[in-house]
């Protein structure tokens, strides 16, 4: 699928996983329209979110995870901070958990 935006590619990536009672871990440095998308928007629609520092150990990226999370979230390279998101650590986390990690 061809999006105009970034915006439009994570909302089509999000809604075709996520559900009413469902939930997601993000990184918590993310863009800010994307943090509106995850905090505002899929709230509205019954979606979660646990917003988790990607540089917490990976014990505490993985204490957020709940029985109905569906997906994991992050930017490469988050927009204003330009923090350097750790792939593989993130990767290695939601794959455990048997989720996908959008990025």
């Amino acid at each position: 699928m061809l999006t105009s935006s970034g915006q439009a590619a994570n909302f089509f990536a999000l809604i075709n996983i996520l559900g009413a009672g469902d939930h997601i871990v993000s990184s918590a440095t993310i863009y800010g329209g994307t943090f509106n998308l995850l905090n505002v928007t899929m709230r509205k629609i019954g979606v979660d979110v646990t917003f988790v520092d990607p540089r917490a150990s990976e014990e505490e990226i993985n204490a957020a995870f709940r029985d109905n999370t569906k997906a994991m979230f992050g930017e490469t390279i988050a927009n204003p901070s330009l923090d350097v998101l750790d792939i593989e650590k993130f990767a290695k986390i939601a794959h455990s958990h048997g989720v996908p990690l959008i990025v």
